[in-house]
């Protein structure tokens, strides 16, 4: 379900990085540098870290930063020289990915590391051959292992990609969806040639990125004016770092005919869109979702904005992007928990809206399992155009046609909530789908069939159908939702075979039998 990353070990001056850098660029997988990505994250390189730290430090750091690339997949990781050292670390990597061990003899490691002074902090040439000798233990039982001195890095290279089989990107042509000129879904897309193509020549792009979708994806976008990176998840949606934002627009120089680009999941694109809308009043916005849920979602229809205290989403405005470019390759790095998140909304869509959707997804869920990019593009175009068809009859929510997209987000908001966001999203809104289903069943808006056969997708999926959340622990949260009035709610259901439909005035009682009804099924 998640494929497999690679990690490139070995001494010191192995070329880990130089062999690692050019694998990405035959292969288009991203590439990090363990030791650069924890020089960014702390603000300090790693020969600083040692001398004003330690050692243990730097471990305990190196192995906090290696379990995130870990969560993820298809990515070339180089590790520090004696990242090997533990044993745990090892073994993770060799059960969640590949490993290249590089082998260089102490003599080559030296001539080497004299073309880049004061990069090594263990660098004594007086001990290198010592250090070589203690290390070689930790560099056994990798998946190929590949000796370097004499070597080219187009030799090693080839030996790498023969080895395991890779295919480069030659391999696999991009393709391309357009919806409305300026929503642009594809593989191998996100690039510089096409941002140039979107943003002409002229002023240099300002991205903002998350801490790993900065490292990941930054580098194929060419030449920037600056590169902001926040937290990962919610915690980037405060006040706080829309103000860090805009301290670094004004030192960056960005003025009203400057771009921003949301490179990132939704976050990202919630907090880098609303600084976009509020900078000078408004400067250029580009979205490039890398995560699921935020290419069929949220990087549609205009939504930006940040959290308070007391609620979410409470500051924020409407600010369509100038354009949308979600890379179905992104999606090969998520870890699977992150992915399935996408997939509910996915669902939505065909339950809510487009029934011979529903029907390619249930004949196609593996495809959607082992996230076949071709098949990606197709159901991600056909979402984003749905998505798109509504917000445009109502950009603003004042019509209420945009309602029709929170089928299954009532019941969900409630989980999440009452779990403390232990409950991811799409899982809520998947449970919440077969709620709604459920409900719209006893109106007689759909069958026992079709409540079935969501359910049986939805558990193709990997996703749940329910949750062990009592009504009691979530009801009070629903009580709260805009949609409930005096106990009463507009409620959105769906219809079989039909679109979905907003249903007037539907009591509290009702929604809570069909909750408890699923919640004691098997």
């Amino acid at each position: 379900m998640k494929r497999p990353s690679i990690f490139i070990g070995g001494f010191m001056a192995a070329g880990k990085t130089t062999v690692g850098k050019a694998l990405s660029v035959r292969t288009g997988m991203p590439f990090v540098d363990l030791d650069v990505l924890i020089e960014q994250r702390e603000g300090m390189a790693v020969a600083e870290i040692f001398k004003k730290r330690g050692e243990a430090y730097f471990r305990e750091l190196e192995k906090k930063t290696l379990l995130d690339l870990l969560d993820a997949g298809n990515i070339i990781v180089s590790l520090g020289g004696g990242t090997l050292l533990n044993q745990d670390l090892k073994s993770k990597i060799l059960e969640e990915g590949t490993l290249v061990i590089l082998g260089v003899s102490p003599q080559e490691a030296i001539a080497r590391a004299k073309n880049e002074p004061g990069k090594r902090p263990l660098l004594d040439e007086g001990k290198v051959e010592v250090l070589w000798r203690e290390r070689q233990k930790i560099y056994e039982g990798g998946n190929l292992h590949i000796e370097t001195d004499g070597k080219t890095v187009g030799e090693i290279l080839d030996e790498v990609l023969l080895s395991l089989g890779l295919l480069t990107d030659e391999d696999a042509p991009k393709i391309e969806e357009v919806i409305d000129d300026s929503i642009f879904i594809g593989r191998g897309i996100l690039c510089e040639e096409k941002l140039r193509s979107l943003l002409g020549d002229g002023d240099l792009p300002f991205v903002v990125a998350d801490e790993l979708s900065g490292p990941f994806f930054s580098g194929r976008l060419g030449a920037l004016k600056g590169l902001y990176i926040l937290p990962r998840g919610e915690e980037a949606k405060t006040l706080r770092h829309v103000e860090g934002l805009y301290e670094a627009f004004a030192k960056a120089g960005l003025d009203r005919g400057s771009t921003v680009i949301a490179l990132g999941g939704g976050s990202v694109g919630d907090v880098a869109g609303f600084a976009a809308a509020t900078w000078m009043r408004g400067v250029h916005l580009v979205q490039c979702p890398t995560t699921l849920l935020a290419q069929v979602d949220s990087s549609i229809g205009g939504k930006v904005g940040v959290n308070l205290p007391f609620g979410k989403n409470l500051v924020g405005a409407f600010y369509r992007p100038r354009a949308v470019v979600a890379d179905v390759k992104c999606l090969l790095t998520l870890s699977w928990g992150n992915y399935r998140q996408g997939l509910a909304e996915i669902v939505k869509y065909g339950l809510g809206e487009d029934w011979e959707l529903f029907k390619l997804l249930e004949n196609n869920r593996e495809a959607l399992v082992r996230r076949d990019l071709d098949f990606l593009v197709e159901v991600i175009a056909r979402c984003v155009a749905i998505k798109q068809s509504i917000v445009k009859m109502d950009e603003q929510e004042k019509t209420g046609e945009r309602m029709r997209l929170n089928l299954g987000h009532t019941v969900a908001h409630g989980i999440e909530s009452a779990s403390g966001y232990q409950w991811s999203h799409g899982d809520a809104v998947s449970v919440g789908l077969v709620v709604a289903t459920t409900l719209s069943c006893r109106l007689g808006l759909c069958d026992e069939e079709t409540l079935n056969r969501l359910k049986s997708l939805l558990k193709g999926l990997g996703l749940p159908v329910k949750s062990h959340l009592t009504w009691e622990q979530i009801a009070p949260f629903i009580e709260k939702d805009k949609k409930f009035t005096n106990g009463k709610s507009r409620l959105v259901l769906p219809v079989k075979g039909e679109k979905s439909v907003v249903i007037e005035e539907c009591t509290l009682d009702k929604f809570r039998e069909c909750y408890e009804e699923i919640l004691a099924s098997e």
